[in-house]
């Protein structure tokens, strides 16, 4: 699925389900907390909240599941289910370790954007030994109310880099993200579940230089040095 792609100065990784392999585990927790209130999870809860940070899923759910938790205890409970897969048990995905290595190696300023809150994402990149990889992070709790729905997002990234967005690579599971991106004029990497899955032709993952499920199979890139 490779297409043609310009040289890149930046590449800005997700986390949750694209270097790390976390299928499943949201959807446990999210049963989980509705279970222990007596519900079940809501058909489009998942969908609704793919882009939003734990402070905002936590007032979501209060405004329309009448949750009586605090907004603090809510996330503090979801963290405390979570921690220990992502500190002690979630892979990283194939092939994510040599291609965040590779680039390193072409110069190239690494970035992870996250919605996942950093006291879940720094055990688990401790533990890949990917922490000190990255020039730039941002978790959950740093992340604008807009976030990763906003092409805007993106175009501040490219602005603090000072750097073209069109120089910058995005990798993303989310097709949310993936149009956000695609929208600031920068380049997309999709990764997907089942590499065999048909992609419809207005899914933003159509547009994507590549799609993979294996970072052994995303392309080499064209690096630039140009300032």
């Amino acid at each position: 699925m490779l297409k043609n792609s310009s040289m890149i100065r930046a590449a800005i990784f997700d986390f949750d389900g694209t270097l790390i392999d976390s299928l499943g585990v949201w959807d446990d927790i999210d049963k989980r907390s509705f279970a222990k209130r007596g519900m079940n999870v809501p058909d489009i809860f998942a969908d609704t909240t793919a882009m939003m940070n734990p402070r905002q899923i936590a007032d979501y759910v209060i405004k329309n599941y009448c949750f009586t938790d605090s907004p603090e205890d809510l996330m503090q409970e979801w963290s405390d289910m979570a921690f220990d897969e992502y500190a002690n048990h979630l892979p990283l995905l194939k092939g994510a370790y040599d291609y965040v290595q590779y680039l390193r190696s072409k110069k190239i300023t690494l970035l992870l954007i996250t919605t996942l809150s950093k006291r879940l994402c720094v055990p688990a990149l401790e533990r890949f030994g990917l922490l000190d990889c990255f020039d730039f992070l941002q978790f959950g709790e740093d992340l604008s109310e807009a976030g990763k729905n906003s092409p805007k997002t993106y175009l501040d990234i490219a602005n603090n880099l000072k750097i073209n967005p069109e120089d910058c690579a995005v990798f993303e599971d989310s097709p949310t993200a993936l149009r956000s991106a695609q929208l600031a004029g920068m380049q997309t990497y999709g990764v997907v579940d089942d590499i065999h899955a048909e992609i419809a032709a207005d899914s933003p993952f159509s547009k994507c230089v590549a799609v993979f499920s294996d970072f052994a199979d995303a392309p080499k890139i064209a690096t630039s040095t140009a300032k």
